[in-house]
């Protein structure tokens, strides 16, 4: 898969730690080892520190392993050759795939350095989900898990054939959760999204429940957007629980280019 420069869309040519375009724009490589192509960096890119330490922290509990499982499988099953991660934070999902050449773009650096430091297998770009910075019917199979749904990027980037993994939460996913911070707890919406070009064609439910001890609560709910929406006095009801079982519910909906 080509790396474009994000300035002329000319294909980087990697010169020892720095790729360099026919117009010599250049981009070094982190001391990490992920690959920085953001020309509009702002302070709020990407999850926050705090935000990805949690998330790291708990996945690496593998509460979340019978989904990597699954999305494992699902690219085997299509013997997928060309990956790309759209939103892959600290590399936890990249990782394990068996896919021979896989990106993983995302705008978090804190969430990246992890992912390139611990992830030899795949190549980290840092970069919006919405504009890549890769050349047009790259992939075979492109992933996005929990995070926006980028249609006109998928489409360029997908071959004709080629499948579209979304991961959604479930309509029960954390429900216990939310039930032991909110006086009402609500449940997830479960839409199947349309997108141009691309038929569905499959989507399904997976779910698990586990028996969460209070470190590990706290971590799920700190990687998770209810932790910025949440007054302080809910938050600290999470404190008076020793544990907690709670479901996991997952709805991967696989999108094949017409």
């Amino acid at each position: 898969m080509n790396i474009l420069c994000p300035i002329c869309k000319n294909p980087l040519i990697k010169e020892n730690t720095c790729y360099k375009c026919i117009n010599r724009h250049s981009y070094d490589l982190s001391k990490e080892g992920y690959l920085n192509l953001n020309t509009h960096p702002s302070k709020n890119s990407g999850d926050e520190k705090q935000m990805i330490r949690a998330r790291s922290h708990f996945l690496n509990k593998d509460c979340y392993a019978f989904l990597k499982r699954e999305i494992d499988q699902i690219l085997v099953s299509n013997n997928s050759q060309q990956l790309i991660d759209l939103a892959c934070g600290e590399g936890y999902y990249t990782s394990y795939f068996h896919v021979k050449d896989k990106i993983g773009i995302d705008l978090s650096k804190e969430g990246l350095k992890l992912a390139a430091k611990k992830d030899k297998s795949s190549f980290y770009l840092l970069a919006s989900i919405f504009n890549t910075c890769l050349e047009d019917h790259c992939a075979d199979s492109i992933l996005t898990c929990f995070a926006p749904l980028a249609k006109e990027e998928v489409g360029r980037l997908l071959k004709k054939d080629g499948i579209f993994i979304f991961i959604k939460p479930g309509a029960r996913h954390l429900f216990e959760l939310k039930e032991a911070v909110y006086d009402k707890a609500y449940l997830n919406k479960e839409e199947i999204d349309e997108i141009a070009g691309f038929d569905v064609f499959k989507s399904y439910e997976i779910n698990d429940k586990r028996i969460l001890d209070n470190e590990t609560i706290k971590e799920l709910f700190m990687m998770t957007p209810y932790s910025h929406k949440t007054a302080r006095s809910d938050i600290e009801k999470l404190d008076k629980l020793d544990d907690l079982a709670v479901t996991f519910s997952f709805i991967i909906t696989i999108y094949k280019k017409m």
